[in-house]
């Protein structure tokens, strides 16, 4: 993973352009928006030198992946399995990374984003272009790895889509519920329309969600950035388990489900968003 990293700089070249995807690219987008803001003035002098323009404009840069896969460009197709993180549950709460993988990899979130925050660590040996796919790779990274819908839990029978009891099943986080009368799975109830369908008052602006949201205290966001990436994982883990015991196959949820727990919608934004600023800002001191 190192290796390719560090020496990707072809396609670095190749693929600097942004598109947005629909957290979704928008929750993606407001993260890095907010997580800018807290930004010291050398880290922000630094990410804009690497990226070429603020972060939040490369928030969704690895969801480019899959495109990059069908046009066979060698290496990438392993940055694709980098979006969710795997846990054990051992006891009621408690919850320790798992080594278990899909058959293609996938849930292997945790370990690139170490190795990634360890090479930027050491931006100065680095060349731009392998600075540049670490940053685009750590401002994505911690945002799937606080969504509610991207944590793998093995203690689930269907954790990885196969053949369970002769019958072929979906992951769980990928169950299919309908969203006011609309099929869709739980995983893009998260992924793709939690904030915004919260408050819709706000509309598109980043801005005015910004304003809203980034209230809180700075000993407390100093409190949410203590401890390691294992420690945020699992906190994550912690603290997103419940939905699944919310959902089942086929129900019918609103807007309603999404307003009961826009508290965790709201910590898993803000935490996504200090922490990121965090990492970028201890690694360009």
């Amino acid at each position: 993973m190192r290796k390719l990293i560090v020496a990707a700089t072809f396609a670095a070249v190749l693929f600097s352009v942004q598109p947005a995807f629909a957290w979704g690219g928008w929750a993606h987008k407001l993260i890095a928006v907010i997580a800018e803001s807290h930004l010291t003035p050398e880290a922000k002098v630094q990410t804009e030198k690497y990226l070429g323009s603020p972060i939040y404009n490369h928030a969704s840069w690895m969801d480019q992946v899959p495109v990059w896969k069908k046009k066979h460009i060698p290496g990438w197709e392993q940055t694709s399995w980098w979006h969710m993180c795997t846990v054990d549950r051992v006891g009621k709460k408690k919850f320790v990374l798992s080594d278990k993988r899909s058959s293609k990899g996938d849930g292997d979130l945790y370990p690139n984003l170490v190795q990634c925050v360890e090479n930027l660590k050491n931006y100065r040996n680095l060349t731009d272009s392998a600075v540049m796919i670490n940053l685009k790779c750590i401002i994505h990274m911690v945002g799937d790895m606080h969504c509610p819908s991207h944590i793998f839990y093995t203690e689930f029978e269907d954790c990885f889509s196969g053949v369970v009891n002769g019958k072929k099943v979906r992951r769980h986080d990928q169950m299919r519920v309908y969203y006011e009368g609309k099929k869709t799975t739980s995983h893009r109830v998260w992924d793709g329309m939690s904030i915004r369908q919260i408050w819709p008052e706000y509309g598109p602006s980043y801005e005015k969600f910004r304003i809203a949201l980034d209230v809180v205290k700075p000993k407390k966001r100093e409190k949410m950035c203590k401890g390691t990436i294992e420690d945020w994982v699992l906190q994550n883990a912690k603290d997103i388990r419940y939905i699944y015991d919310d959902l089942t196959p086929n129900c019918k949820i609103d807007r309603q489900y999404l307003l009961d727990n826009q508290k965790l919608s709201k910590q898993q934004c803000l935490r996504a968003s200090y922490r990121l600023a965090h990492i970028l800002n201890e690694s360009f001191k």
